[in-house]
């Protein structure tokens, strides 16, 4: 959740100001049914930590720890755009002389100047004043939205790809929710903000449903229920993209489920698989073609009790392998990981050096795995995983663990098992050989390729 990283945000400045103060990286090609490199999106708190200077591999930017409007628009007409420029500006880039950054921006909560009821507002500790409730008059939301995409116009800033209307929107929390609106005044927010994106960023920009998140084991469970009622009151109407966070429960379960695994207790969302599965049920449910991408906005362990490194990678890549095989079964087409730097807190996947730790190296792997790459949903057999990709030229490979195993201060278990005949190649996380021994691979709970 957002609120974690609130206390570690300065209040940024200093951003660049057009598209030639800065050079990130353009995200490459991929086929229409390989994972992009944009299937790879990096949450952050400090956009002076650039992912691609600390060695990062990454295709996006995912939402910048400040929720926009009340950062942006401090009073009414008065507009600070330098500490989402940052951002912005280490984003890779696509579209015509790369003038689209490859992000995700987040639009709630509202400022405090745009409400006068002030019970449901809090004080980040920034002193930012952040209010769950909508704003009294919606033409101060339209004037924003007008504000931001005229910034973000393609010609002094790029367009930014993807605006998410709000955030965690069924969080009901008095203390750390987001939202205490109705479902049609939200609706009313993000139809308002749909017309006036769509009208300014020429096809360049791209709007998200508010991000759902919460238990969704089946379309009848309550975050399904929440977006199928959302889309009823008319928020199917007008978007690009449906976002979900892949949180698999409260941060406090211990053990933190494995992302295959999930759990039954109490406080457990269910498996990413079913997350995501359930989300699109409710999507073709209410009558969105398959082509309409759903997107895992903000996902990982955060700040849950995971703290040996090798627990930490395996638990990130399988993360990804499972989320990658449902690319094409179910649309998803990104996943942005929460956080990749803030040591100590989160889900950081760098060191205090600001270089990518265990885990961050894991993600580093993944990467190089799949984008390019065609997948399937990902099969179990007891516990053991696979995840099949095929590429160019005949490449094939496997993506394979074994949940029942362990990890523990620097020593993993593992299980022989067989390798797919004809595959004479395998590595690890830290992108090190593995070793085929008699038609066998050593499996634990770190995934492994197997390649031909």
């Amino acid at each position: 959740m957002l609120t974690l990283l609130w206390s570690l945000v300065g209040c940024g400045g200093g951003g660049s100001t057009s598209l030639s103060t800065s050079t990130p990286p353009t995200t490459p090609p991929a086929s229409s049914n390989g994972i992009p490199a944009s299937f790879f999106a990096l949450n952050n708190v400090n956009p002076g930590d650039n992912p691609a200077t600390d060695g990062m591999s990454y295709g996006a930017v995912g939402h910048p720890i400040k929720l926009a409007w009340p950062y942006i628009e401090t009073a009414r007409g008065v507009f600070d755009f330098s500490f989402y420029d940052q951002y912005v500006a280490i984003a890779p880039r696509e579209g015509t002389n790369g003038n689209v950054a490859v992000m995700d921006l987040t639009l709630g909560m509202t400022p405090s100047w745009a409400v006068t009821d002030q019970s449901t507002c809090r004080s980040a500790p920034d002193g930012t004043v952040l209010c769950q409730a909508p704003p009294d008059n919606i033409a101060d939301w339209q004037a924003f939205i007008t504000a931001l995409v005229g910034h973000y116009n393609g010609t002094t800033q790029p367009y930014i790809k993807y605006y998410e209307i709000w955030n965690e929107w069924n969080v009901v929390d008095a203390t750390n929710g987001f939202w205490t609106g109705t479902i049609p005044q939200l609706v009313a927010l993000e139809q308002a903000a749909c017309t006036i994106i769509h009208a300014q960023a020429l096809n360049s920009s791209f709007v998200l449903t508010p991000s759902t998140v919460g238990s969704a084991t089946s379309a009848t469970d309550q975050a399904p229920q929440q977006l199928q009622q959302f889309f009823g009151a008319g928020g199917n109407a007008c978007i690009d993209g449906v976002s979900f966070h892949g949180n698999l429960g409260l941060m406090s379960l211990n053990p933190y489920p494995l992302p295959g695994k999930g759990c039954q207790q109490s406080g457990c969302n269910g498996t990413i698989v079913q997350i995501a599965d359930s989300y699109r049920q409710v999507m073709t449910q209410s009558g969105f073609a398959a082509t309409v991408p759903l997107l895992d906005t903000e996902g990982g362990f955060e700040s849950a009790n995971i703290t040996d490194p090798d627990q930490r990678a395996a638990w990130l890549a399988q993360f990804y392998a499972l989320q990658s095989g449902l690319f094409n079964s179910d649309g998803l087409q990104w996943v942005s990981w929460f956080t990749w730097g803030a040591p100590g807190v989160a889900g950081n996947i760098e060191t205090s050096s600001q270089t990518p730790d265990t885990a961050g190296v894991a993600y580093n792997q993944l990467y190089n795995w799949l984008v390019g790459r065609v997948t399937a949903p990902c099969a179990q057999s007891g516990t053991i995983w696979t995840c099949t990709l095929t590429g160019s030229s005949n490449y094939q490979a496997v993506i394979i663990w074994d949940d029942s195993q362990t990890c523990n201060n620097g020593t993993c278990t593992t299980s022989p098992q067989p390798a797919p005949s004809g595959f004479t190649d395998a590595r690890d996380l830290a992108g090190n050989p593995v070793t085929i021994t008699n038609g066998t691979v050593p499996v634990g709970l770190k995934p492994i390729i197997v390649e031909n």
